[in-house]
């Protein structure tokens, strides 16, 4: 009986946390950053690349690190 109700217990708490993480969706990091591709004003464009994270759809390759 303590077993049967230990596992409904992790099962209900499982489900409930998959259920309120669903729910989340993520943010746009700013609408400026969204809109960096359509400026076309080069001074704004520099002031955005400067502020928004991850500007563009160029591919940058990291340095390669030795281990």
């Amino acid at each position: 009986m303590a077993k049967n109700r230990i596992l409904s217990m992790i099962f209900i708490s499982t489900i409930a946390t998959i259920i309120v993480g669903c729910e989340k969706t993520p943010d746009i990091a700013s609408p400026k950053c969204a809109d960096l591709d359509k400026i076309t004003n080069p001074v704004q464009k520099a002031e955005l690349l400067k502020t928004c994270p991850r500007s563009g759809a160029a591919f940058k390759r990291s340095d390669k690190k030795i281990w």
